[in-house]
């Protein structure tokens, strides 16, 4: 077996770039209308012989949005979900996602996120095409600003109050606000209720069995310019 250093991470994604590849020619007239022609860049921009943007995935884990640590590949991002094991090779232990569950996971979450992300791509070919366009939501939770994930620690129990009210858009754009859990990327399995999901404000119980266990909570923040943008952040629990 081939193993990397904790120092150096593999990521074998099998599964992302596939679903960029059909999608993006499901979705072709979108690229025809928002991507090619625009700017030096779009001039570039080919029609799709087999597949759109399929390598495209292999660096979205990377961006930094505020949704993950690019140095956690469990934690779902744009490109999707990956688990450690043995890659497709049957000899190279990397992050992967080709088979089972973590490509059932990686299906889910790169469909889920693929609205946001084509938006991103057609909000900076307007840059290239125009020198201006929309821009990121900036994201503020208990006056916390910036990309980094939130840790919070409390006791099980106990009522954790999210804020994102201080949040601001560059372009002085309307902002919609949406809280949710990624069960896949924290410890504990049970349930958990988020009321007023979609408000800029919220609150949840954490439960009385979770102490020992974390908790993922992301916040989205999506405003109404062209193109719709969502900026993240990543709240982790703690529970003692």
């Amino acid at each position: 077996m081939r193993k990397f250093g904790e120092d150096l991470k593999l990521l074998w994604d099998e599964c992302a770039w596939k679903h960029q590849n059909e999608t993006g020619v499901e979705n072709w007239d979108e690229y025809a209308l928002n991507i090619q022609n625009h700017g030096k860049l779009g001039t570039l921009y080919p029609k799709y012989k087999w597949g759109v943007e399929g390598d495209t995935p292999a660096f979205m884990h990377l961006i930094p949005n505020g949704l993950s640590n690019p140095d956690i590949p469990t934690q779902v991002s744009w490109s999707g979900y990956f688990e450690n094991s043995i890659g497709r090779d049957s000899l190279t232990n990397s992050y992967t996602n080709y088979t089972g569950k973590a490509y059932d996971i990686c299906t889910k979450y790169f469909e889920y996120f693929y609205p946001a992300n084509f938006n991103n791509f057609a909000a900076r070919m307007d840059w290239a095409k125009n020198g201006k366009g929309n821009r990121n939501p900036l994201v503020i939770i208990n006056g916390d600003q910036g990309i980094n994930p939130i840790k919070i620690v409390g006791k099980a129990g106990e009522k954790i109050v999210l804020d994102t009210s201080k949040s601001s858009d560059p372009d002085g754009d309307q902002l919609k606000y949406k809280w949710w859990i990624i069960p896949e990327a924290g410890t504990y399995s049970g349930n958990i209720k988020i009321s007023k999901s979609e408000s800029n404000t919220t609150k949840l119980s954490i439960p009385t069995d979770a102490a020992g266990k974390n908790i993922h909570v992301i916040c989205e923040v999506t405003d109404n310019g062209v193109h719709n943008l969502t900026s993240y952040r990543r709240i982790i629990l703690k529970p003692e």
